[in-house]
């Protein structure tokens, strides 16, 4: 039986994009790098622009989160997510994604590729 895709948009509620795209709704935690991280599956979410935009980074984080728990899903700001263009803050430009199909391509095409290169090292 194929799980359910939570509603996904282009604007960031604080949860893990790509755990609602399989069904689940998983939080995501801040960890040491000042990126959101989900705790299920690494997949890390930079600020650039409070309130405005956010960037889905092309690569995962490893668990190290901070000690104190801060919850991105606590203070939701509506920002429209981005994928990464730049390797430096703010990580993007003024492109956001379209809709969730864009999400779910960007994810499986460059974060789970940059994850296949980063194995093969």
């Amino acid at each position: 039986m194929e799980t359910e895709k939570l509603m996904l948009t282009q604007m960031w509620d604080g949860y893990c994009p790509e755990s609602k795209l399989k069904g689940k709704l998983v939080r995501m935690r801040l960890n040491k790098w000042d990126f959101y991280e989900s705790e299920e599956t690494g997949l890390q979410i930079a600020i650039a622009f409070p309130g405005i935009q956010c960037v889905i980074l092309k690569f995962r984080g490893k668990g190290d989160f901070r000690d104190t728990l801060q919850y991105a899903d606590e203070h939701v700001n509506g920002e429209l997510l981005s994928p990464q263009i730049m390797d430096r803050p703010p990580f993007c430009d003024t492109v956001t994604f379209a809709n969730d199909r864009e999400i779910e391509e960007y994810i499986s095409k460059e974060v789970n590729r940059q994850m296949e290169l980063m194995a093969s090292i």
